[in-house]
């Protein structure tokens, strides 16, 4: 016979369902089934292992250069196109160098997030195996350097902020940061890191990426480009004719 217990909720579950909607870090409850809470000593050890990627989920390890990530206003300038995807980990942030697309997954900002990334931070430097937290925070900081780096990731519907102003997030993650480190041999992010720096230094792409939003974002300055491009090809073949027929 089942005990009137069989039915109630487990606790982890429990604390999933308080956690959501303040935080809301997809993927949580998919890894409620795929990873061992046994050991469970706190929230913060909770929200750790659900956070976390296994060894199996990370990247390539490959030794970062220099952390000269490009803002998302740079990466937007070079053509970068931002796509939001839903419910995946916080780390599974993806560059297509083809399409010159970058997914990052939804991130919701409210009053709490700072505290709750204080104690992750604090909680992975004492008693982590990895610094994905550390490096997490790390990349974020240099994505959204300023308000303006953070009003584009709203507009794509990537973050949503739950603070007064956009100023507000920027400075979280620098204040975040300021007891943060990096071991360049085992930085998660190396490789999205060094492919997003790539895609910047070819001149053609921020070439194309400025005569879309300087010069194509309506029809009317489509027009005028077009004709001026016409105009100037007519005027070097009435040139040339000229030339040649003396």
């Amino acid at each position: 016979m089942a005990s009137k217990d069989d039915n109630k909720p487990h606790i982890i579950k429990l604390i999933h369902e308080f956690t959501k909607d303040s935080w809301d870090f997809s993927k949580i409850e998919d890894n409620l089934e795929s990873k061992s809470f046994d050991r469970v000593e706190h929230l913060v050890d909770f929200l750790s292992i659900s956070l976390v990627p296994s060894e199996s989920d990370r990247p390539e390890k490959k030794k970062l250069g220099t952390l000269t990530t490009p803002t998302i206003t740079e990466l937007h300038q070079a053509g970068v196109k931002f796509k939001m995807v839903p419910n995946k980990s916080l780390f599974e942030m993806k560059f297509d160098q083809g399409s010159g697309v970058l997914e990052i997954p939804h991130l919701k900002v409210v009053k709490e997030t700072e505290l709750l990334f204080r104690n992750l931070l604090a909680f992975e430097q004492c008693h982590g195996s990895t610094n994905c937290i550390n490096d997490f925070v790390v990349l974020i900081n240099h994505l959204v350097n300023t308000p303006k780096d953070v009003d584009l990731l709203i507009q794509f519907g990537i973050i949503e902020n739950w603070l007064p102003d956009s100023v507000g997030v920027s400075t979280l993650f620098h204040n975040l940061v300021k007891e943060s480190s990096i071991i360049p041999d085992n930085f998660y992010f190396s490789i999205l890191v060094e492919n997003m720096k790539s895609y910047c230094r070819t001149p053609w792409h921020r070439w194309k990426a400025t005569l879309k939003q300087d010069y194509f974002r309506n029809p009317w300055t489509g027009i005028s480009v077009f004709a001026a491009i016409v105009l100037l090809v007519l005027t070097f073949v009435q040139t040339v004719y000229t030339v040649l027929k003396k």
